[in-house]
């Protein structure tokens, strides 16, 4: 078999959980459906935080029954859940949340393997319904997954599992391609995986590159500066790294913590005095774009649904709407896109065009291999 590795489940659980099953006299069944459900908790949780598992999650794994798993993984120690839940039938209520208590956690995370006794290949669930999603899935559905000797998986347990899954998924053609219930970005797997995860995909053998407009949040922010002065000390700003100049001023050298900083200030809903004063970042703007600050970046709570839908105008709508039209091989990354060799250069100029026109700023932007 070309790809074996369908035949092979990748679980991340935790160290505690592995040492508990090691030594039960479980069968392998019993354990792969244990080891399920502390995966999803792994995997779909942000932050170590709880997610909300819908219960049909539950029942497609491990049948009817599978309340006495959630059970016994609640008696080990290695899952929590609110036991007074009582879930809503209204269909947009959360369904029940659940979280992996912090001492199953203390001795970290492994991934556990399980044969396969057979293989379910995934059902497509794909949600095209505009010019621009088909084209994306057509674009998408050209994508194959590296045979055994070219397939890789990263160390890491959580990644591991979750690059495992979507690349079964994707070599099905389920994308779980669609828009996002509050902004207008196209998700699918491609995007949704582990960035190690994309070097498993090929296009008919041409090389695929991956695109990236350059701190595109921070550059589409220029469309809301109205005072002349600011908004040319702000483009300059952009045409160095915004990131690394904010941290040169405000003494933080890690680049990730400012950029983690500045969408904490754009996504933030709560924009209270107490809040203000430890964000680093807000102080950079206070001190140097003063007005922007006070009629915009301090008052204003829907600026990052505002900036998602302004970048998905230009990089789903628009670039797919020409991509189309001229027949290149593309799909959007939220800030990018993925394209082959030949046509990746072809999109580029017009890419560039088309936020230059709408910011009044030229990008950066650039490509990658896809190795």
């Amino acid at each position: 078999m070309e790809r074996s590795w369908l035949k092979t489940d990748h679980f991340a659980v935790t160290k505690s959980l592995c040492s508990i099953l090691e030594a039960s006299a479980l069968p392998p069944r019993e354990q792969e459906r244990l080891a399920f459900i502390q995966d999803t908790l792994l995997t779909t949780a942000e932050d170590g935080r709880w997610a909300y598992i819908p219960r049909r999650r539950w029942k497609g794994r491990c049948g009817d029954g599978y309340k006495r798993y959630i059970e016994r993984l609640e008696e080990w120690g290695q899952l929590g859940s609110i036991r007074s839940y009582r879930a809503s039938h209204d269909e947009n209520a959360f369904p029940m949340p659940y979280w992996i208590p912090r001492p199953a956690l203390k001795d970290g995370v492994c991934s556990l393997e399980f044969r396969r006794s057979r293989f379910h290949a995934p059902v497509p669930n794909n949600h095209a319904t505009d010019d621009a999603s088909h084209y994306a899935l057509k674009c998408l559905s050209d994508l194959t997954v590296v045979k055994d000797a070219d397939f890789r998986l990263p160390e890491d347990p959580i990644r591991r599992s979750q690059v495992k899954d979507h690349c079964e998924h994707i070599a099905f053609k389920d994308f779980s391609l669609g828009y996002g219930r509050k902004s207008k970005r196209l998700f699918h797997r491609v995007v949704m995986m582990p960035a190690e995860g994309r070097r498993n995909l090929r296009h008919n053998c041409q090389p695929l590159l991956e695109y990236d407009v350059r701190s595109c949040h921070p550059l589409l922010l220029v469309t809301l500066f109205d005072d002349a002065g600011e908004r040319k000390r702000y483009e300059d700003l952009l045409a160095a790294d915004i990131y690394t100049e904010i941290g040169k001023a405000m003494g933080v050298l890690e680049r990730e913590r400012v950029k983690t900083g500045f969408l904490r200030v754009v996504n933030a809903e709560d924009k209270d005095s107490e809040w203000y004063e430890r964000e680093c970042v807000l102080e950079f703007f206070q001190e140097r774009f003063p007005r922007f600050t006070r009629s915009v970046l301090s008052v204003r709570t829907d600026l990052a649904i505002s900036l998602q839908n302004l970048e998905a105008e230009l990089m789903v709508q628009r670039l797919g709407a020409h991509c189309q039209a001229k027949k290149l091989f593309w799909f959007p990354q939220h800030d990018g896109w993925i394209s082959t060799v030949g046509d990746g250069e072809i999109i580029r100029g017009y890419a560039e065009k088309i936020i230059s026109g709408a910011v009044g700023f030229t990008p950066t932007i650039t490509g990658l291999p896809l190795k």
